[in-house]
């Protein structure tokens, strides 16, 4: 096929392939936070392009797309469980941003990383995983409400729950071969079974023009800002973390992937598109390339188009459980790098293992990550004055 088309242009659609399950899934999220859908769209896809474009001017190989799980936590914890609005919540991504940028052009981000318990690195992707495994399984029927425990299986005898299976089985044959298409297999696996089912029909018509813009960009509210600054800590370690981890993947200067990730959460912030950041899965793409910044290019270009397709998106956002194996396999995929805690250092497993255990059971990044760095606080006094005394 490179005989025809060069290897940046199939990079660049691979890339563009890996992102689209962050799009749509994150877009029906926040439509569930109160965004109306159309503006949703636009803004997350908009948020999408301009985050790339950011990468091209750096000539880094990478797309930009809106984090699953850290927009989950956006929509559902602090919009859904806690009341805020969603204006008010595009604050924490925004912030998380501004933030970034500081560090990063005051060159204060190493001094940082070196203050930081070590665990966070392992514990903060590990979470995240968990988390978003936990929430693909709601959103697929496999797990659900049950009045004598906190949670059951679901009913095989429901169709959307044969979807999930079916779909996920998909996904995990190609992540165990360690290839990270197998996200958008799921989904286009899950959407064939959908429509074999008549759950979604092709729509009348595929393009339109963008709708919604005005209702959403620029609609951040500041008014409640100090009540979220433990939640814009936790994005801004989520950005902090996933740059330093894409930079030292594709041996790139940190320096630009975290200035990609703060640019990217600033504008995704003011334009409602919730916290973006460098997609892990767009990584692969770039390796052996002389031209990485045509890469990113031609990924903006097929973004700029999906900005055009929203009748496709209204027919599925009444499905979720079309999205529930992607959403299960990048959960997979955040733990499959996964690296032991420090064996020599207690504090730090404690603090890492209580965190993992009760980011899915409160169902909260924020109250988890928080919880596990009082600990550790805690734990390193009480040996302090041990060793005083």
């Amino acid at each position: 096929m490179e005989k025809y088309v060069s290897k940046e242009i199939i990079a660049g659609i691979v890339n563009f392939a890996m992102i689209l399950v962050n799009i749509m899934v994150v877009t029906m999220m926040w439509q569930r936070a109160g965004v109306p859908f159309n503006g949703a769209y636009t803004a997350v896809v908009l948020s999408s392009i301009l985050g790339t474009v950011v990468a091209a001017y750096y000539k880094i190989a990478v797309a930009v797309a809106p984090g699953i799980v850290i927009n989950s936590v956006l929509c559902y914890d602090l919009v859904i469980c806690q009341g805020y609005t969603w204006q008010e919540a595009m604050t924490v991504p925004f912030f998380a941003g501004v933030l970034i940028l500081f560090l990063v052009y005051a060159h204060l981000h190493r001094k940082l990383i070196s203050i930081l318990p070590q665990y966070l690195e392992t514990a903060i992707p590990a979470s995240l995983g968990i988390l978003l495994i936990y929430r693909g399984l709601v959103m697929g029927r496999l797990v659900i409400g049950d009045p004598f425990q906190v949670t059951a299986m679901g009913s095989l005898n429901d169709p959307l729950v044969i979807i999930t299976i079916v779909s996920f089985l998909a996904v995990m044959v190609f992540l165990s071969r360690k290839k990270s298409q197998g996200l958008a297999v799921g989904l286009l696996v899950a959407l064939v079974m959908a429509y074999i089912n008549g759950y979604v029909e092709v729509p009348a018509y595929i393009f339109s023009v963008p709708e919604g813009f005005i209702d959403t960009a620029f609609q951040i509210n500041f008014d409640r800002f100090f009540e979220l600054l433990a939640s814009v800590a936790v994005v801004f370690l989520v950005l902090l973390f996933d740059g330093l981890a894409v930079a030292k993947t594709m041996l790139k200067a940190e320096e630009k992937l975290l200035r990609i990730n703060g640019f990217g959460s600033l504008l995704g912030g003011l334009l409602s598109g919730g916290a973006m950041s460098v997609a892990e899965a767009s990584v692969a793409g770039g390796y052996g390339s002389d031209n990485p910044g045509k890469i990113s290019r031609a990924t903006v270009i097929l973004l700029i188009l999906l900005l055009f397709c929203g009748p496709m998106m209204m027919e599925l956002k009444d499905y979720p459980v079309i999205f529930a194996a992607s959403v299960i396999g990048a959960g997979c995929y955040l733990l499959s790098d996964l690296k032991f805690l420090p064996i020599n250092d207690n504090i730090s497993i404690l603090a890492g293992v209580f965190t993992l255990m009760l980011v899915p059971l409160w169902g909260s990044l924020t109250a988890g990550i928080c919880f596990g760095l009082i600990l550790y606080c805690i734990l390193k006094v009480v040996n302090g004055f041990r060793k005083i005394k």
